[in-house]
C-alpha cells in the first residue's frame, strides 16, 4: 500500500504544472472519480476501526455514527456542494470571503480549518500506528511516523491529481478488505450454529478462551461483586461463562448493548443521541478537506452528482464496520477486557481462521495479537 501510494505520488507530479494543477486538479476530475476519492479519504482509520470498536463496546447505540457521518452528505448535496463549485475559489477561506466579502470571516475560518484539520489528525495516526503495532508487532511510533511522511510527500510533490488517484484506489481498496473476510466470517458464524450475538443476560465466551493480564486488574463479575487479578496472571474461560468487566472501563452489556439508549443514563442517554447525531451532520458538512474535493468538479451539477454517488458508497462501507463489533461480540470479546476494541476489525478475521473452538489463546492488553496463541499449530 506504502510503494502504490508513493508510485501514484510520482506519477502526479508528471501533471503537476500549475497552481490549478496543484490544487484543484485543473477542475477535471469527474464525478465516479471524485466520488470515489471522497470515500476513500472520508472512510478513514476512524470510520472503520473506530466504529466497529465501538459497536463492539456499546452495540446499537453506536449506529447513530455512521447515519449522521451518511446523512452529512445529503445536506452537503442540497446546500454546499454546488454553491461552493460556482464560486471558483481554491480553499474553504476563499470561499468564505468571496461570498460574503469579509476579511475577518476568511480569518476565522482560516483558524477552524487548521484546528479542524489538526484534530482529524489524531485518530488517524492513531490508527496507523496501532494498525502497524498489531499487524507487523513494530513500535506504535513507526506507524505514525510512516504514514506521517508518505501522505505529506504524496500531497507535497503530486498534489490533487495525485491525491485523486490515490484516495479512489483506497476506496476500493478498503472496501475489498473489508468486504472478503467478512463473508468468511459470516460463513464461520453459520458453521458455528449461528451463536447468539448478545445474549440479553449480558455476553459470554462462545469458546473457551485464556486471558493473560499482564498489569493488576479489578474485574466485576457477572453477579456484582469484584475481584484482584495480579500482574503476570492468566485465567481461562469455559465457553459459556459470563465475560467479566475491568473495573474502570466502559462496555455496555445485555439490554444496554442490544437497546438503543442506555438505561444506565435515563433522559441524559435520549439528549446524548440527539446531540450526537446533530454534531455527525453539522460536523460531515464541515470538514475541510472533504469539502476541497468539490472544487475539482467540471460545475455545479457534476458536484451534486458526485454527492450522490458518495451517499451509496459510503452507505454500502458503512454495513461491514457494523457487521465487525457484532460478530467481535462473539469471537473476540476479550477485547473488552483488554481495552483494546479498535483493534476488532485487525483481529477478528485471524481469530476465526485459527478455529477458536478448538484451541484455547492467549491474551494480553499491550500485545493483544492472535500469534500469542500456544495452540496455533494444532487448531
Amino acid at each position: 500500500m506504502t510503494v502504490v501510494t508513493v508510485v501514484i505520488g510520482a506519477y502526479g507530479l508528471r501533471l503537476a504544472r500549475t497552481t490549478s494543477d496543484l490544487l484543484v486538479a485543473s477542475r477535471m476530475v469527474s464525478p465516479t472519480w471524485n466520488a470515489a476519492a471522497i470515500g476513500g479519504e472520508y472512510l478513514s482509520a476512524a470510520s472503520f476501526l473506530g466504529v466497529a470498536g465501538l459497536v463492539l463496546k456499546h452495540g446499537v447505540d453506536v449506529l447513530w455514527y455512521p447515519v449522521g457521518f451518511a446523512a452529512g452528505y445529503l445536506a452537503l448535496m442540497l446546500f454546499v456542494a454546488a454553491p461552493l463549485r460556482r464560486s471558483g475559489a481554491f480553499t474553504l477561506p476563499d470561499f468564505c470571503q468571496l461570498r460574503l466579502r469579509s476579511v475577518g470571516l476568511r480569518k476565522l475560518a482560516t483558524g477552524f480549518v487548521i484546528v479542524i484539520g489538526w484534530l482529524y489528525l489524531v485518530p488517524q495516526l492513531r490508527g496507523a500506528g496501532l494498525t502497524l503495532q498489531t499487524v507487523a508487532g513494530r513500535p506504535y511510533l513507526v506507524g505514525v511516523l510512516l504514514v506521517g511522511l508518505v501522505v505529506t510527500a504524496n500531497v507535497a510533490l503530486g498534489g490533487m491529481r495525485a491525491v485523486t488517484f490515490v484516495q479512489a484506489f483506497q476506496y476500493w481498496l478498503k472496501l475489498t478488505a473489508l468486504l472478503v473476510p467478512m463473508l468468511f466470517l459470516l460463513l464461520h458464524w453459520q458453521a458455528d450454529g449461528r451463536p447468539a450475538l448478545a445474549p440479553p443476560t449480558g455476553s459470554t465466551f462462545a469458546h473457551r478462551t485464556t486471558v493473560t493480564f499482564d498489569q493488576p486488574t479489578r474485574l466485576i463479575l457477572a453477579d456484582g461483586s469484584t475481584v484482584d487479578v495480579p500482574a503476570h496472571t492468566t485465567r481461562t474461560y469455559p465457553a459459556g461463562a459470563p465475560i467479566p468487566r475491568v473495573a474502570g472501563g466502559d462496555v455496555d452489556t445485555g439490554p444496554d448493548w442490544l437497546l438503543p439508549g442506555a438505561t444506565t443514563h435515563g433522559d441524559r442517554g435520549l439528549l446524548a443521541t440527539y446531540s450526537l447525531i446533530l454534531a455527525t451532520f453539522l460536523g460531515t458538512m464541515g470538514l475541510p478537506h472533504v469539502l476541497v474535493r468539490f472544487y475539482t468538479n467540471p460545475d455545479g451539477a457534476a458536484a451534486r452528482r458526485t454527492t450522490l454517488m458518495v451517499l451509496g458508497l459510503v452507505g454500502l462501507f458503512y454495513l461491514l464496520p457494523a457487521l465487525y463489533g457484532v460478530l467481535g461480540r462473539v469471537y473476540t470479546p476479550q477485547l473488552m477486557m483488554t481495552g483494546n476494541t479498535d483493534a476488532v476489525v485487525l483481529q477478528l478475521p485471524a481469530w476465526a481462521a485459527v478455529r477458536p473452538g478448538n484451541c484455547s489463546a492467549r491474551w494480553s492488553p499491550r500485545a493483544p495479537s492472535p500469534r500469542s496463541c500456544p495452540a496455533r499449530r494444532g487448531c
